[in-house]
């Protein structure tokens, strides 16, 4: 079996034949970038529990990254789509343009579907989020809204309003963002965050349970990732659109 640099080696050997960039490998395996930039960095020990995600993106086994099967290889796509018959080969090409294309589709925060009845009903407001540095979370002025419903995603508790532009072009400065109270999110997903001692932000949420920590990341490349430990954490709600 490989050593911890030697795994690195191999998946930087790999990322260059890819020709992907190390924000764009973190995307597809779903890990802040920060953290994999301490494992190419080699600061951090490479999750071993997570080769199998970079096998599949970069197009090789898991025994292969870790060093059991050295005849493993990429395969060469073009080698594939060369044998296949012209009307396979079409199929094949017509896949992997709208593969691209969706690829090169800009981010955005998912709409889930919204109440039908255009009757007007009350939400809780008043609450402010940073997109940006935390800003303190103040209850005093909590109130609430009355809104068409046809507004409001379903599921939503609360609308808040983001202060910052940490979160563009996703979301911009003065945007008022819906969330649905809930203690935890899935890796990636945008939520409404207390940082313990600090305040509130709107953060992508990456949790490392290898490190015990969890990584705050903007959507503005402007702003560096900002990782806390776990218990300094606190999910108010997630993000359901605006």
């Amino acid at each position: 079996m490989r050593n911890n640099d030697e795994i690195i080696d191999i998946l930087n050997k790999l990322k260059e034949e890819k020709g992907l960039s190390l924000s764009e490998l973190a995307r597809r395996v779903n890990m802040a970038k920060s953290a994999l930039s301490r494992y190419f960095n080699k600061t951090r020990q490479f999750p071993l529990n997570r080769v199998e995600d970079f096998a599949d993106v970069l197009g090789v086994s898991s025994e292969f990254i870790l060093g059991f099967d050295s005849n493993s290889k990429a395969i060469d796509i073009t080698t594939i789509y060369n044998e296949l018959e012209p009307p396979r080969q079409k199929v094949v090409y017509k896949f992997a343009e709208r593969q691209l294309q969706e690829q090169n589709e800009k981010p955005k925060v998912v709409q889930l579907p919204i109440i039908e009845d255009d009757k007007e009903i009350e939400i809780l407001s008043g609450h402010e989020s940073a997109a940006g540095f935390a800003i303190l979370g103040d209850d005093s002025n909590m109130t609430s809204t009355v809104m068409k419903a046809s507004k409001v995603p379903n599921g939503a508790d609360e609308v808040v309003e983001i202060k910052g532009n940490s979160m563009e072009p996703l979301i911009m400065n003065g945007e008022q963002v819906f969330i649905r109270h809930q203690p935890s999110v899935e890796n990636g997903e945008i939520a409404i965050v207390a940082i313990i001692d600090d305040g509130i932000t709107c953060k992508k949420v990456y949790y490392d349970d290898a490190e015990g920590t969890v990584t705050l990341e903007s959507v503005n490349d402007d702003y560096e990732d900002m990782v806390f430990p776990v218990e300094d954490i606190r999910i108010i709600g997630k993000v359901l659109g605006k």
